[in-house]
C-alpha cells in the first residue's frame, strides 16, 4: 500500500498528457462547424436560454462522467461512447471512442468514469460482458483503447477511482465480487478481491475523507463497509438497508455519512460510525431508486432519479424528507445518470437520447405546487382544519429546525477534524434524529349541520315497508316526533292524510253511487237539456207544444204572444238555473275520482323536491320505499337517493338496515350490490383465530378445537338465532342474554368487558332486532 500513497505526486508525464487534453478542448470549442457533426446526421443541439441545452444521440445513454478540469463530459451507453464539450450555450462532440473499433460487447458500457491526477485523461468503462475498458483520450494514432481487463465472470454494473488517486480502480460486479486494481502495475492482475456473500454488487464509491475506506450496494438489499487495509478480514459493517434490491450508494462529502437507495422506493441516510441499524434520516419517493449523489456545496441536500416510470430528477432536503426541495423535469424518458459540475449546473442524460446541461434556477420548487392549507370532515360533523405558518421564501426556516435535527449532521461536520478518533464521537441514535415540520396551526371544529345520531336512530327505527302506508306513516312521525324533529314529524302526519286507506274506499262507493244514478236518470237530464236548448232558440218554452198541434190559429198566437211570452221567460229563466245547477254537480262528480290522486303527486313530488335541497336523502329514500305503489320517481334520481344514503349507513356501520334498503332498492344495479361478498367470516372467541370451516366443521375451532358459538349463560352450542359482542367475541342465546343484561352491564363471562350501551331515546323506541347493535365495544 505504500506504492499506493505515493502515487499522488504528479509526473511530467501527467503534464504533458494533461496539455494535450486541454488543446483538445480548446480546438473543439473553437470549430463551432467542426466535420465531426456532418458525420453523423442524427445528432443535434438545441441551443436553450439562461443555460439550459439539450444534445441528442444515436442511441440511450447509462452514464456519465465530467472531466477533473470540468471542460469535457463523458457520456456511455450500449451503442455510445464520447466526449463532449459543454458551455452554458451549447454542446459539441470531441471525440467518439467507438469510431473505427471493432463492434463487440466490450464496448456494451454499464458506466462510465473519468480519472484524476496521473490518470485525468483517461476513462474507464464497465462492460456488459464483464470487462473493464481503460481508454486513453490523449493517443491520436491507433486505437484508444489502452487495457482491457477480464476478470470479472459477469457484467460490471459500476468502477470507482480512488478520489486523490487516480491509478486505484475498483469495480463492483454482478458475479458477487469486488476487486481492486493498481493500474500501474504491468501485470494487470488485481490487488484484491472483496467477497459480498451476495448474488451480485450494484454500487461501489470510495470515501471521500479516508480513501482506504469505501461502501458496496448488494442484490439483497444490504450495504457494507469495508476497508482496503484489511482485504482479508470480511466488511467493517453490515446493514439491512432496504427490502429489496439496493441500486446505490454515496459519500457524504464529511466521510461520515452513506446515503442509499433501493428499488423499495426510499433513500435512506446511514451513520457509518455507529453500531445503529436504524437510519437516520427516510425518504420515500414515487419509483425505485437508480441513481443519487449529493449535491455538492449543500450537506443536506440529495440528488436523485428513478429506475422506471418518472422522468423526473428530484433534489431533496434529508431534514424535511417528505417532499422534494427542488426537481427536474425536462426528459422525455427516465434520466440514467447525472453529475453536479458545481453547486448549481446540472449534467444529465437519459433513455430519450438527450444530453441535457441545466442550472438550478430551470428547476421548479414542488412545495409551490402543492395547498398550504387543508381541510376535512368526518361523519360526525366535526371540521379538521389547517392552516401554514412558515416562511414561503425557504424551504426549510433555520431558526425553527430543532438542535437534536441541527447538530445531528451540521455541529458534527463543525466539530470533526479530518483526522478524528472513533473513541472521541458521540454515537447518534434514531431519537437524536428530528425532522423539520413547517408551523402549522391545526384545530377541530364541530359545527352542527349534520346530527350523525339522529341519522343512526332513524335508520334503525324507521318502517320502510309499503303495506299499510297510514300504520308506517304513524310509526314514522311518532319516531320523529320523539327525536324533536317536529317538522318531519309532520310530513309523516300529512302522508297519512293524503293516503287514507278509508277515504279511497268512501270515493270508490260515491264513485260507483254517482254512475248508477247517472244511467238511472240518462232520459230525464237529456230531456231536460233538449228543452234549455230549444228555450235558448225560440225564447219561449210554448213553441214546442204550439208546433206539435199545429190545429191553433195564427190570430190567436199572435193575441197571446205576450202574455205567454212573459210567462214562459220566468219559467224558462228558473228552468235554466235549475238545469245548469244540476249539469255542474254531474261534473263535479264525475270528476272527484281523478282530483285525489292528482293533487296526491304533486304534495309528493314538492317533498321530495324540498328534502333534496335540502341534503336529507334519509327521508327522500324512506318516503319513496313507504309510498313506492302510488308515486312515480325518475329512475335516475332514484339511483343517486339510493347510492348516497347506503354510503352513509355504510360509514356508520349500520350494515342491517343498508342491506334491508338494498333489498328493496327497484334498481337493479343497486340490488346486485348485496349478490357480491356475500360470506362472513367468524373468529373464535377463544384463540380469537379465524375460522375457515374447515375439516373440524363449523362449529369446531381448527387451532384449539375448542366448539364454537356457545352460549355464555348455558354453555351450550348456539345452533339458532346467535347474538355476540364485538369487543369481546362473547355472546350467546338472544333470550339469554337479554334476560342477563336486564340486571347487569358486564360480560356474564366475567372477562370484565362492557357489552352495552346507554340508550339514546325512550326505552319505547328499541325492539328486539335492536340488541345486536346495542352490543358493541365501549
Amino acid at each position: 500500500m505504500n506504492s499506493i500513497r505515493l502515487s499522488n505526486r504528479p509526473t511530467s508525464a501527467g503534464s504533458t498528457q494533461s496539455g494535450r487534453m486541454q488543446r483538445i478542448v480548446s480546438q473543439a470549442t473553437a470549430r463551432l462547424s467542426s466535420d465531426t457533426m456532418h458525420s453523423d446526421h442524427a445528432e443535434y443541439h438545441d441551443n436553450g436560454h439562461n443555460g439550459l441545452v439539450r444534445f441528442r444521440l444515436q442511441s440511450p445513454m447509462t452514464s456519465i462522467a465530467i472531466s477533473p478540469e470540468k471542460e469535457a463530459v463523458a457520456v456511455a451507453g450500449r451503442d455510445v461512447l464520447k466526449i463532449l464539450a459543454v458551455n452554458s450555450s451549447q454542446v459539441r462532440e470531441i471525440l467518439n471512442l467507438r469510431a473505427g473499433s471493432h463492434l463487440s460487447t466490450n464496448y456494451n458500457s454499464n458506466d462510465v468514469k473519468w480519472g484524476n491526477n496521473a490518470t485525468k485523461s483517461k476513462l474507464a468503462t464497465a462492460a456488459t460482458n464483464g470487462a473493464i475498458i481503460l481508454w486513453d483520450i490523449n493517443r491520436t494514432t491507433g486505437r484508444r483503447a489502452e487495457r482491457v481487463i477480464n476478470e470479472h465472470s459477469r457484467a460490471v454494473n459500476r468502477v470507482c477511482f480512488q478520489p486523490d488517486n487516480g491509478n486505484i480502480l475498483l469495480s463492483a460486479s454482478q458475479d458477487g465480487t469486488m476487486k481492486c486494481w493498481d493500474l500501474r502495475d504491468p501485470k494487470l492482475a488485481s490487488r484484491y478481491r472483496f467477497e459480498g456473500k451476495s448474488e451480485s454488487v450494484r454500487d461501489v464509491q470510495f470515501n471521500p475523507v479516508h480513501q482506504h475506506e469505501f461502501a458496496a450496494a448488494f442484490e439483497m438489499g444490504t450495504i457494507q463497509k469495508w476497508d482496503m487495509r484489511n482485504p482479508k478480514a470480511l466488511y467493517e459493517r453490515k446493514f439491512s438497508a432496504h427490502n429489496g434490491p439496493c441500486l446505490t450508494v454515496d459519500w457524504h462529502p464529511s466521510g461520515r455519512f452513506v446515503a442509499s437507495g433501493g428499488r423499495d422506493k426510499t433513500i435512506k441516510v446511514w451513520d457509518m460510525t455507529t453500531d445503529s441499524r436504524r437510519p437516520m434520516y427516510t425518504i420515500r419517493t414515487m419509483a425505485a431508486v437508480s441513481r443519487i449523489q449529493w449535491r455538492p456545496g449543500y450537506e443536506h441536500e440529495i440528488t436523485s432519479c428513478a429506475l422506471s416510470t418518472d422522468n423526473r430528477i428530484h433534489i431533496w432536503d434529508i431534514r424535511r424528507p417528505h417532499i422534494a426541495k427542488y426537481a427536474f423535469d425536462v426528459h422525455d424518458q427516465t434520466p440514467t445518470g447525472f453529475e453536479w459540475s458545481n453547486s448549481d449546473i446540472l449534467y444529465s442524460c437519459g433513455k430519450d437520447k438527450t444530453f441535457v446541461r441545466q442550472e438550478i434556477h430551470h428547476a421548479y420548487q414542488p412545495v409551490n405546487v402543492l395547498r398550504r392549507n387543508g381541510m376535512g370532515w368526518n361523519i360526525q360533523g366535526d371540521l379538521a382544519f389547517t392552516v401554514d405558518r412558515s416562511d414561503r421564501e425557504s424551504f426549510v426556516d433555520e431558526n425553527l429546525v430543532p438542535a437534536k435535527s441541527a447538530t445531528a449532521i451540521t455541529a458534527t461536520l463543525s466539530s470533526q477534524s479530518k483526522k478524528w478518533k472513533k473513541s472521541n464521537i458521540k454515537q447518534s441514535t434514531e431519537e437524536d434524529i428530528v425532522q423539520y415540520i413547517p408551523p402549522q396551526s391545526c384545530g377541530i371544529a364541530h359545527l352542527p349541520m349534520f346530527d350523525f345520531e339522529a341519522f343512526s336512530l332513524f335508520a334503525e327505527h324507521y318502517d320502510i315497508s309499503s303495506n299499510d302506508v297510514s300504520t308506517c306513516c304513524e310509526k314514522n312521525s311518532n319516531v320523529a316526533f320523539k327525536l324533536g324533529r317536529y317538522r318531519t314529524a309532520q310530513t309523516w302526519k300529512i302522508i297519512a292524510l293524503l293516503f287514507q286507506p278509508g277515504d279511497t274506499e268512501d270515493e270508490e262507493e260515491e264513485e260507483e253511487e254517482n254512475i248508477e244514478e247517472t244511467k238511472g236518470n240518462d232520459k230525464q237530464q237529456e230531456a231536460k237539456q233538449l228543452s234549455i236548448l230549444l228555450q235558448r232558440e225560440d225564447g219561449s218554452s210554448e213553441s214546442i207544444y204550439t208546433s206539435s198541434e199545429g190545429n191553433d190559429d195564427e190570430d190567436e198566437e199572435d193575441d197571446d204572444d205576450d202574455d205567454a211570452g212573459d210567462d214562459d221567460d220566468d219559467d224558462s229563466q228558473h228552468s235554466t238555473d235549475d238545469s245548469e245547477t244540476e249539469s255542474s254537480v254531474v261534473y263535479s262528480e264525475d270528476m272527484s275520482h281523478l282530483w285525489s290522486t292528482w293533487q296526491h303527486q304533486g304534495v309528493v313530488n314538492e317533498l321530495m323536491d324540498y328534502y333534496t335541497e335540502e341534503g336529507d336523502v334519509q327521508m327522500c329514500v324512506t318516503l319513496y320505499l313507504v309510498l313506492r305503489h302510488h308515486i312515480q320517481v325518475n329512475s335516475n334520481r332514484l339511483e343517486d337517493w339510493f347510492s348516497a344514503y347506503i354510503d352513509l349507513l355504510h360509514r356508520f356501520k349500520l350494515w342491517t338496515t343498508a342491506t334491508a334498503v338494498i333489498n328493496a332498492c327497484p334498481i337493479s344495479r343497486i340490488r346486485e350490490r348485496n349478490e357480491n361478498a356475500t360470506t362472513i367470516n367468524i373468529a373464535c372467541n377463544n384463540c380469537f383465530k379465524l375460522v375457515m370451516g374447515t375439516t373440524q366443521g363449523a362449529w369446531a375451532c381448527d387451532k384449539c378445537h375448542r366448539l364454537l358459538n356457545p352460549c355464555s349463560i348455558c354453555h351450550q352450542t348456539v345452533r339458532g338465532l346467535y347474538v355476540w359482542c364485538q369487543g369481546c367475541n362473547h355472546g350467546g342465546h338472544l333470550e339469554h342474554m337479554r334476560e342477563w343484561f336486564d340486571n347487569e352491564d358486564k360480560c356474564p363471562t366475567g372477562c370484565g368487558h362492557s357489552c352495552t350501551l346507554p340508550s339514546l331515546v325512550n326505552s319505547e323506541l328499541p325492539s328486539s332486532n335492536n340488541y345486536i347493535n346495542a352490543m358493541t365495544t365501549i
